[in-house]
């Protein structure tokens, strides 16, 4: 395993890190025996940061409780760095930050926490909101205590915002959003070598965005990587791609199964001697160029945008929207599959309707995007290329089936 070093404070930390915010459940909990596995796995490996947040899971601290316990149980806490985030968005005075990092403790089965971040930062003001509440107070007091080792913030904003946040407080680390489609987006390579220079760690997520960079590519992406001499697969190029940045100290993958854990293990120990050649960064290139033609809607997935006020599954009709224009060949009888599913959401032919149409603009699932997309906008956009008035049309018979069937 190949490890890089915190620069404030020294902690050599796995270039690969565990992203533990798409845990598999079992019901409405964390499957905590493949999650145990999948720790295991990691960690006898030689990857020793774990991330997770408040938020994960069912969001209220239920991923940090999983980890919390699989860590106690296998004696693993002192083998780790453990991470995780104060929920912002339910910060309301000082002393509900010094609520939620007491539960968290509890959660996490543990007296400190060695990277701690403010959640899903957009704004400068985002941290002077916090700031007016004294959160600058409440860091020095619990760094000085050790129950918060180090400090960040995770950060979705501009540039121009990033370097008012750098430059407002002397921060141990930061995490950020990178791959080779974002790589100019949000705060981007010149985030990422502003932060190395002020000593901060930092910390990649979204190094396949969200999914999209691993597994099967577009007809047209493959047809470039068949027609190169490369022999990496699909996340090989990806996660090469960012471990090739000496800036960076840990990038995290969500790893959700034993075989993406050993699969990414074995890239990153292989890295040392196997960077990427000229030609396998013109091939990236070549591919993102293509990608970024093709993905209409630049969502990963991350659920933070849900619940919905109105029960509208934004994560899966973007993705519908996504696929048919990635893989547009994927068709029967002259049908996409994906209009099938759209017309399965919105209608409630499988489990509960989710129907589009019912979007008011509340404007909650913006505020809370981390990518910043305006969502009521690009929900009415799907809706329209899936022609929802027609479908909706047959919402009275299909119930009526439904009713008959069930």
């Amino acid at each position: 395993m190949e490890y890089r070093t915190a620069p404030k404070h020294g902690e050599k930390i796995s270039l690969l890190g565990f992203g533990a915010m798409r845990l598999k459940t079992k019901g409405t909990s964390v499957d905590l025996d493949l999650a145990r596995e999948q720790l295991k796995t990691a960690i006898d490996n030689g990857i020793n940061y774990i991330d997770t947040a408040y938020l994960y899971g069912n969001g209220s601290g239920s991923n940090e409780r999983a980890l919390g316990q699989i860590l106690n149980e296998l004696g693993y806490r002192d083998k780790v760095y453990l991470s995780t985030k104060m929920n912002r968005m339910a910060i309301h005075s000082r002393s509900d930050m010094d609520v939620m990092l007491e539960k968290q403790l509890e959660n996490l089965q543990t007296d400190h926490i060695d990277f701690y971040f403010i959640h899903n930062v957009i704004s400068y003001d985002d941290i002077s909101v916090l700031d007016d509440m004294g959160l600058y107070e409440f860091i020095e007091e619990n760094t000085k205590s050790g129950k918060i080792r180090n400090i960040g913030f995770s950060f979705h904003g501009s540039y121009n915002d990033f370097v008012n946040i750098v430059d407002d407080y002397d921060w141990d680390v930061t995490l950020l959003q990178h791959n080779y489609i974002d790589n100019n987006m949000q705060a981007g390579i010149k985030g990422i070598k502003l932060a190395y220079e002020n000593d901060m760690a930092v910390i990649i997520m979204e190094p396949l965005k969200g999914g999209l960079l691993a597994g099967t590519m577009p007809r047209e992406v493959e047809k470039l990587i068949t027609n190169s001499n490369t022999t990496r697969s699909n996340v090989d190029l990806a996660l090469s791609w960012i471990f090739d940045t000496p800036e960076i100290t840990c990038v995290l993958s969500g790893m959700n199964s034993i075989d993406m854990i050993e699969e990414n293990i074995e890239i990153v120990n292989n890295h040392p001697s196997n960077p990427l050649n000229k030609e396998e960064m013109e091939l990236i290139g070549n591919m993102k160029d293509k990608i970024l033609e093709l993905n209409k809607i630049s969502c990963t997935g991350c659920n933070y945008c849900m619940p919905c006020p109105k029960d509208i599954n934004i994560p899966d009709i973007f993705k519908y929207y996504n696929d048919k224009n990635l893989f547009p060949e994927d068709k029967s009888y002259g049908v996409h599959h994906t209009f099938i599913l759209y017309n399965a959401n919105i209608n409630g032919i499988i489990g509960k309707a989710h129907d589009a149409s019912l979007c008011v603009e509340c404007g909650l699932c913006t505020s809370k995007c981390p990518q910043q997309l305006d969502i009521p906008n690009l929900i009415r956009q799907v809706d329209k290329s899936y022609h929802g008035k027609t479908i909706r049309r047959f919402k009275p018979l299909i119930k009526k089936i439904k009713d008959i069937i069930m």
